[in-house]
């Protein structure tokens, strides 16, 4: 029988995964909604939104993951 203090810690611990997993299912969304941007190298926008990829991708290994989303 678990104590409830340990019943509070795994349930923190399930929160926590599963709060990853909605961060990178929402940063894979961002990365596969901005893919076309690669594709025109003279868009406007097209050195911001490099950056912004690269933060998406290096975010998961971030001291801010999962609670700080990236912006553009």
């Amino acid at each position: 029988m678990k104590t409830p203090e340990e019943i509070e810690q795994l349930t923190a611990q399930a929160m926590a995964a599963d709060a990853a997993v909605l961060a990178r299912s929402w940063r894979d969304s961002e990365l596969k909604e901005t893919d076309w941007i690669c594709a025109i190298p003279d868009h406007g926008l097209h050195a911001s939104y490099t950056t912004y990829r690269a933060v998406l991708r290096d975010w998961p290994s971030t001291s801010d993951f999962p609670d700080t989303k990236p912006t553009l």
